[in-house]
């Protein structure tokens, strides 16, 4: 395992998010884009698609929580595009935060990133979100 990850699991930090972009073999991760659009395919005409899409997405999350001897208790995430439907109303970062608080958080991010910011698609073109409040490490 990589010695700065191991470092970082070990630490005393509010939040535990591991942003990567190659896979990590070892882990089960949940294609968020592929089971969400499945399961709100039907509520897409539904005014209150946001709301129930929110709960959905707990129901999944919570479920799709892994054990392991290398992690502990763990959530991993990819196909995250999905979740920055502007119908869908996620604030993002509150579910990174509640999903890392109590769990490390593997988050596949296929976007640009910095050390404060994530970007959706490009820095140029995408939705800048401020992660500077969050602990968090790169792969």
């Amino acid at each position: 395992m990589n010695q700065n990850l191991l470092k970082y699991l070990k630490s005393q930090s509010r939040n535990k998010i591991i942003f990567f972009k190659n896979d990590i073999p070892e882990i089960k991760t949940l294609d968020v884009g592929n089971k969400l659009s499945l399961e709100i395919k039907s509520l897409v005409s539904d005014s209150k698609v946001g709301m129930k899409s929110l709960f959905i997405i707990e129901e999944l999350f919570s479920n799709s929580i892994e054990e392991s001897d290398l992690y502990g208790k763990y959530l991993a995430i990819k196909n995250l595009g999905i979740l920055f439907e502007p119908e869908l109303k996620i604030n993002f970062i509150n579910l990174l935060d509640k999903y890392s608080s109590n769990n490390t958080l593997f988050v596949h991010w296929e976007g640009e990133e910095d050390n404060e910011n994530l970007y959706f698609l490009s820095k140029e073109k995408g939705q800048k979100i401020s992660i500077k409040n969050l602990s968090h490490i790169t792969l």
